[in-house]
């Protein structure tokens, strides 16, 4: 059954094109920075209280794009989510910043139908470790992380791993991937209508060190935030 699943939502996937959403807040217009030359230095939305929030862009004195980042408000704190570094050409180079592609296998579900997805972390953060991915969901149907995920201790986690963990999905699957940093999770929900589908992809690694002739291991983290609307029809899919 596992075998089969994978592989139907393989074929949807291939269809599906990459989500790259920034999490919701108020947002004010535009706000732009100038080099002495006239020439933009930065541009991107700020939040209520003058934080930079949503997707930033920047440039060089001869206004080449060179970076954009995407900022997110996690707890009344501003953190930087995703950032992508670009040569002259507008490619974007390998091994700076960090960032990764989320795969939605449709937007519209029915109320007994699972939202899934695939994460694939292209640039981790812990460039010089082998650090692999997890991504966190509510394990509750009827429960959500609030829009700046303040909630996250009173929720209870559900976790799903990395294809390098995940062997019977792996297996099922034919593709090409860096195992440890792709993973595929979905769940459902309780009610019909505007559905706020939230999570946390966590990169992670652990780290041995030997103090006073005894080993210890470290465990390393860092967590990004996705969110993508979808619609639950209120009816049930039927059986096929």
């Amino acid at each position: 059954m596992t075998r089969l699943l994978a592989f139907v939502f393989l074929i949807v996937l291939q269809s599906c094109k990459t989500e790259k959403r920034k999490l919701g807040i108020r947002q004010k217009p535009s706000n732009r920075q100038y080099y002495t030359n006239g020439n933009i230095k930065s541009i991107g939305s700020v939040s209520e209280n003058g934080q930079p929030i949503g997707n930033w862009s920047y440039y060089d004195s001869t206004g080449v794009l060179t970076r954009k980042a995407e900022f997110v408000n996690i707890c009344g704190e501003t953190l930087i989510n995703q950032d992508w570094y670009f040569d002259h050409k507008g490619d974007t180079l390998k091994n700076k910043g960090s960032h990764f592609s989320i795969f939605f296998s449709k937007d519209t579900i029915f109320l007994n139908e699972p939202i899934q997805a695939k994460v694939d972390l292209f640039e981790p953060l812990f460039k010089k470790k082998r650090s692999e991915i997890m991504v966190l969901l509510p394990n509750d149907y009827k429960k959500n992380f609030n829009q700046d995920f303040s909630n996250l201790k009173e929720i209870q986690l559900d976790t799903t791993y990395n294809l390098n963990l995940e062997e019977e999905m792996r297996k099922a699957l034919f593709i090409n991937s860096d195992f440890g940093k792709t993973a595929i999770f979905g769940r459902y929900f309780g009610s019909a209508g505007k559905q706020k589908f939230r999570g946390i992809i966590v990169e992670y690694f652990y780290q041995d060190s030997i103090i006073s002739d005894s080993i210890k291991l470290n465990y390393f983290e860092t967590k990004k935030y996705f969110e993508k609307e979808i619609y639950v029809l209120d009816s049930l899919k039927p059986a096929s």
